[in-house]
């Protein structure tokens, strides 16, 4: 069988977007992105922020661009068995958390530039909270957000609702043939 070289790169693509929702690689770079903030709180220098809102503004531009990510998918496998806590990563949620994130990170840079530290500073702590509690707690207040927004768009005709909501994971107790199930 002959098979191109775009049927091999949207199967490596899906293979990589599987690792990604239930690996633990989406975990480390959050808490990779967390740890540069956390250090650029304490030690009042920007430099660890500037690369926390480089790798935020990479997974605004592409979800797949998760340099840390990768690496952790290189190194650790996924585990076979699959749990609902599991599923992580969501390409359109990643995206849009990730530009609002890069959003009030640029915010809190700008205000520590213009001579406001202090609130800055503050402001740069929300999108570090967020960075600790997604891997942590599952809950990304920049999805949140994001989804919020989406909503808030399509209910008033400003956005077509799209098919994203089809492919949430129905946790129910009946196997009927019409209940999505997990990947193997």
């Amino acid at each position: 069988m002959l098979t191109t070289t775009t049927d091999v790169s949207r199967s490596d693509r899906k293979d990589f977007d599987r690792v990604l929702e239930f690996g633990p690689g989406m975990r480390v770079q959050r808490l990779t992105e967390a740890a540069f903030m956390v250090a650029a709180i304490f030690t009042q220098d920007l430099r660890f922020a500037y690369v926390t809102l480089f790798l935020t503004v990479l997974q605004a531009l592409s979800p797949r661009w998760v340099p840390v990510a990768r690496l952790v998918a290189r190194v650790v496998q996924i585990r076979p068995e699959k749990r609902i806590g599991d599923l992580y990563f969501d390409l359109d949620g990643v995206r849009g958390a990730s530009a609002i994130a890069a959003l009030v990170q640029a915010l809190g840079i700008g205000l520590v530039w213009a001579g406001y530290t202090m609130s800055g500073f503050i402001v740069l702590t929300l999108p570090t909270a967020s960075f600790l509690m997604a891997p942590t707690l599952g809950f990304c207040c920049g999805c949140w957000f994001y989804v919020l927004g989406r909503d808030w768009l399509t209910a008033h005709g400003w956005l077509r609702r799209g098919f994203d909501d089809i492919g949430d994971v129905a946790i129910a107790r009946d196997d009927g043939p019409d209940q999505p199930k997990l990947p193997a």
